[in-house]
């Protein structure tokens, strides 16, 4: 019996909800103290849908910042989705470029980390993806909604909320870690991240370090076929 792909996306969509139901829950109290609604939180959720950006911007927002300001910001935070979109876009060779919009916009580190560990079940599967990363939306929405009507029971740095977008990290990042060349791209990534962090104003660190780890795994794994 062939299984549909939307639902398999769905399945494989269950670690990024775990972790974005608490993280969200997080950003709605932390949003609703800095004075957003309930509605804003939501429709911050849908067409930004950046956790770290969002993060940032409720902290310009309480600080009075401009519009522009914040912006910017959350441009140059998210400048690495542009290259995990353009990694997918290669394993959907035969997708309508609004379809690929679709997918590109709803992508995130979370889902491109589960996406490009089951890359035969994606490839050219567009369901299979729109069910990961609907399922994964729906759950950070849902998270930083219901979060904006309990802000007035905790504050925002109680019950280990805070940890819960890195522990999220680290769980994909050691399910993708399946031999001894990825382990050291990892620590290499790990290394340059905090060079670069100390190195470079903002988030360039980000950026970088993607663009070099990235590169020096290629070089492994060409190296490797070579042999």
């Amino acid at each position: 019996m062939n299984r549909s792909p939307f639902k398999e996306g769905v399945k494989a969509a269950l670690p990024i909800v775990l972790g974005y139901l608490p993280v969200g829950l997080t950003f709605g109290m932390l949003a609703r103290q800095v004075g957003l609604t309930s509605s804003e939180v939501a429709l911050m959720s849908l067409f930004v849908y950046a956790g770290a950006s969002q993060f940032l911007a409720i902290e310009m927002i309480s600080r009075g910042m401009a519009g522009l300001s914040i912006i910017l910001a959350t441009f140059f935070i998210n400048l690495r989705h542009l290259l995990m979109s353009s990694n997918l876009s290669l394993y959907f060779k035969n997708t309508r470029f609004l379809i690929l919009g679709l997918l590109s916009a709803q992508l995130t580190d979370e889902s491109y980390a589960v996406a490009i560990s089951k890359l035969p079940e994606i490839e050219n599967r567009p369901p299979y993806l729109f069910g990961l990363q609907v399922t994964s939306q729906l759950a950070w929405i849902g998270g930083s909604v219901a979060g904006t009507f309990v802000s007035s029971l905790a504050k925002g740095t109680e019950w280990g909320f805070p940890f819960a977008l890195p522990a999220l990290f680290i769980c994909l990042l050691v399910l993708q870690i399946k031999s001894l060349r990825h382990l050291w791209v990892m620590v290499m990534a790990g290394i340059f991240s905090l060079f670069f962090k100390w190195a470079l104003p903002g988030n360039w660190y980000i950026l970088v370090t993607a663009l070099l780890a990235s590169g020096i795994g290629i070089l492994i794994e060409t190296a490797r076929r070579g042999q």
